[in-house]
């Protein structure tokens, strides 16, 4: 009877125990879930472009020398930004089962919403284990991130019928 309890357990074990595929932002193996995908989309290029601005920034102020190098730092953060992008979208590109070359895709603006909204492959694909499921900290984050942004969307749609947005741009360019 200890030999058959013990054969239960040891399935009971195998079978509840789930292994996850994990996230590495510099690689290209590998899967990542849909919420996850988009906080890091819209959350680490947002970061990182204005990291490396305000480093710009500081260097305008040091000379010509400076200024090409400021150049230079901008050009660097818009490639680490697409670099991370694309690497994201790969690995969004394997939960649903589909090829990482999809990601080009992934240049056209906004397409991370969509890339976000398809479902991934449930269980075990050809690219790896299920990725891990968001945890509370992700979730509250996505949540937040969601709730900003409609409300951004909410505010431009709002100003720009108000025609307030569109004066106040005409009136920028005339005065130019």
């Amino acid at each position: 009877m200890a030999r058959n309890s013990n054969t239960m357990n040891m399935q009971f074990e195998n079978h509840t125990l789930q292994r996850y595929s994990e996230v590495n932002l510099l690689s290209t193996d590998g899967r990542i879930g849909s919420k996850r995908y988009f906080l890091y989309s819209v959350l680490l290029p947002f970061i990182l472009f204005w990291s490396f601005a305000s480093i710009a920034g500081v260097l305008v102020h040091m000379g010509s020398v400076a200024t090409l190098t400021s150049y230079a730092v901008l050009g660097l953060a818009i490639m680490a930004m697409f670099f991370i992008l694309v690497r994201l979208t790969i690995q969004r590109c394997h939960d649903f089962n589909k090829s990482g070359w999809l990601a080009v895709l992934a240049l056209i603006p906004f397409a991370n919403i969509v890339f976000a909204l398809i479902p991934g492959t449930n269980g075990l694909n050809q690219y790896g284990e299920v990725p891990e499921p968001a945890n509370k900290l992700t979730n509250i984050l996505f949540y937040v991130l969601v709730t900003v942004l409609l409300a951004l969307v909410t505010f431009l749609v709002y100003q720009l019928l108000n025609g307030e947005l569109l004066h106040a741009a005409i009136d920028k360019i005339i005065s130019f």
